[in-house]
């Protein structure tokens, strides 16, 4: 199942962030995963966390295959001196990034520089004064003490997922300082009890298509996307995005 919820813009240039649910029925188990990602399953805890992950993983990978019109599993992922995942293929320009939180995953994807996205569920944290400090810049968290305590939660998380965002599209630790880099990071609304943030290398935003992607989709090795087929189309005439 693929929906588009929202087209910003139908150019060679956008960035595409998908949707998914992770707690829908139909996902695929892990046992047809590849066995790097199988053997990862395995040694998660039984029940919500390991499903999800799963979920997660097929969802990247449905999302990669309408893109390079192959089957999800077939599709190799390595990842980059920073440990930061991309497809195994050299010279690829496809990029993309996955993140996800409870129940939603976000997968973004972009051509030719760096992307990194963020979704974090809001809920409640002990000493959230303390945690802002500890976790984001000093001005942030300032900033965060300034407002109504009904309010602190909320622009908490949309900090924090923009500093995740920005970390995961430099590929650099989650833990370690943000460096003197052109990132370009925005807050996206992508549901009720949610935060999220998407980051892209350089000095503005591109325009931002958003999809859904469910259980099932895409069947194996064929497109599933006439939208999104066209554009990726489109965009190998200048690109590769790499055979995998």
């Amino acid at each position: 199942m693929v929906v588009m919820l929202e087209r910003w813009d139908d150019g060679e240039h956008s960035l595409d962030v998908w949707r998914a649910q992770l707690d829908e029925d139909r996902w695929d188990g892990f046992d047809d995963l590849p066995a790097v990602e199988r053997e990862r399953a395995a040694g998660l805890r039984e029940g919500h966390i390991r499903d999800r992950w799963v979920a997660a993983r097929w969802a990247l990978r449905g999302v990669l295959a309408s893109y390079l019109e192959d089957d999800p599993v077939a599709i190799e992922l390595g990842a980059d001196a920073h440990g930061k995942p991309r497809l195994a293929a050299l010279g690829a320009s496809l990029r993309f990034n996955l993140s996800h939180s409870g129940g939603l995953a976000l997968v973004a994807v972009g051509w030719d520089r760096e992307v990194g996205v963020d979704v974090e569920r809001i809920e409640p944290r002990r000493n959230l004064p303390a945690l802002a400090r500890q976790a984001l810049s000093t001005e942030e968290a300032e900033w965060i003490e300034t407002l109504p305590e009904d309010e602190r939660l909320a622009a908490f998380h949309a900090a924090w997922t923009r500093r995740e965002a920005a970390a995961k599209c430099l590929g650099i630790g989650l833990g370690a300082p943000l460096p003197e880099a052109a990132v370009v990071v925005e807050n996206f609304h992508v549901g009720a009890g949610f935060s999220a943030a998407l980051a892209v290398l350089g000095e503005r935003m591109a325009p931002l298509r958003r999809f859904e992607i469910g259980p099932g989709s895409p069947p194996e090795g064929a497109s599933f996307s006439r939208h999104v087929q066209a554009a990726a189309r489109r965009s190998r005439k200048s690109r590769n995005l790499g055979a995998v």
